[in-house]
């Protein structure tokens, strides 16, 4: 877990470095509705959908509330102007607001206003015009949130560390070569199957299917055997699959090979 937020820290400074904002920073979201009643609970939706594609730490109205009583009679106060629903987002120390508006003009208009604390100003807006009754599906959400969001929000990522047992292993990661070991953590887009070679002339290949789930380090430990030597517990591979994921209990499937015709699940609970 020390590594995984350690490359984290190095991917946030470098992002930091070109202008991007912190991917794991605190983002409010929050629901003003201009006198309509359509799309009702989208703000939750919204809250929902940026928990599972980014990083975030998303802060929904009901979280706002508890520490916030009087938070959605100042928001509608506030009427939708940037300046003052950045005031609100200090209360609950966001570094930004992602407001949700709801309106009626004709259609029903759909708001995204990416709102800055700090500086008190909106940094992007999304406007929509939807049919009275429709309900947009995740999907959609989902393209609206990436117009309004910076493209690094989207990119998740985990960290594959491998220990074999053999220094001087060629190892291959989903395809692409990667070094030789003793091997530097990997660092991988996120959630995602990874295939895993560990191959060395005299020895026989180490081969194993590992999903990595976001903000997650999974461990590999390859025991490579001599050709013509039996693995020292038996047909199947040593191996070792840690998770130690940020938010939720997700469970790492493996599966590892011994050869061609060999093959093992191993269903390992993160810690």
């Amino acid at each position: 877990m020390r590594l995984a937020a350690a490359l984290a820290l190095v991917a946030a400074a470098a992002g930091a470095a070109r202008g991007d904002p912190d991917p794991h920073r605190r983002v409010a979201v929050l629901e003003y509705r201009g006198g309509s009643a359509e799309l009702e609970g989208i703000g939750a939706r919204i809250a929902a959908l940026l928990r599972k594609r980014t990083s975030l730490d998303v802060v929904d109205a009901e979280t706002a509330r508890a520490s916030y009583a009087a938070i959605e009679s100042d928001l509608s106060g506030c009427a939708g102007r940037a300046d003052c629903v950045a005031r609100i987002g200090g209360k609950v120390r966001a570094a930004e607001v992602l407001l949700v508006g709801v309106g009626e003009f004709g259609d029903v208009i759909l708001t995204f206003q990416r709102i800055d604390v700090k500086s008190g100003r909106a940094v992007s807006r999304v406007a929509e015009a939807l049919a009275a009754g429709a309900k947009p599906d995740d999907q959609q959400l989902a393209g609206w949130i990436e117009r309004v969001l910076p493209p690094t929000d989207l990119d998740r990522f985990g960290v594959i560390r491998i220990a074999a047992s053999e220094t001087g292993a060629n190892v291959a990661v989903g395809g692409t070569a990667r070094g030789k070991t003793p091997l530097a953590p990997v660092q991988v887009a996120a959630p995602a199957r990874y295939d895993i070679v560990v191959a060395k002339p005299g020895f026989v290949d180490f081969r194993a299917s590992v999903a990595v789930p976001p903000d997650a380090e999974v461990v590999v430990r390859a025991e490579l055997s001599r050709r013509g030597e039996r693995p020292w517990y038996g047909r199947w591979w040593g191996v070792a699959i840690l998770g130690a994921v940020a938010v939720g209990a997700i469970a790492t499937t493996v599966v590892l090979t011994s050869g061609p015709d060999d093959d093992v699940p191993v269903h390992v609970n993160p810690f």
